[in-house]
């Protein structure tokens, strides 16, 4: 097993417990592969769909499809919502800016635990200053009094089973 497939599956195994934990707050909608490489997420929390003059209209459903490509976990997952959104960290075509500073130690879970803020308006991960929505970004800042617009939280235990894989700088 190839450590991409070694780290999908613990990234699986993870997930699927973190769902478990969350009290129906989370659902895996749909996988492909095995182990799985692309998931659709429902996320069950409050978030902006749109604005209705200056104000929000709000959602509580939230599909995220989220796509592990081959040269995942070097490089960042493909986010994209597949519900409507209204942030300053989610382009006009639904992508998720998920920034510049991808580590390979970021676990889908804990990817998942941030697209969840980000819905949310979290304070510590909306950022004005890089925006993929400039409309929405000029509305949030002057907005963050309403912030954040849930406090639902995504965290549960995750226990990762320890499994010896034998890695070498050249598999990188």
């Amino acid at each position: 097993m190839s450590v991409r497939e070694k780290r999908l599956q613990n990234d699986f195994q993870a997930l699927s417990e973190m769902v478990s934990n969350s009290g129906g707050t989370l659902a895996i909608v749909s996988k492909n592969g095995n182990p799985p490489y692309q998931y659709v997420i429902e996320y069950r929390c409050r978030g902006i769909e749109r604005l209705q003059g200056n104000e929000p209209v709000f959602r509580d459903t939230h599909r995220v499809e989220i796509s592990l490509g081959s040269n995942y976990p070097k490089e960042q997952p493909d986010a994209k919502f597949l519900t409507s959104i209204f942030h300053p960290n989610v382009y006009q075509n639904l992508n998720i800016c998920l920034g510049s500073q991808w580590t390979m130690a970021e676990t889908l879970p804990e990817l998942i635990i941030r697209i969840g803020k980000i819905i949310q308006y979290a304070t510590d991960i909306t950022n004005l200053n890089s925006p993929a929505n400039a409309v929405a970004k000029t509305w949030a800042a002057s907005n963050m009094r309403r912030f954040p617009v849930d406090t639902q939280t995504f965290k549960s235990q995750i226990v990762w089973e320890e499994l010896p894989v034998k890695v070498s700088f050249k598999d990188f």
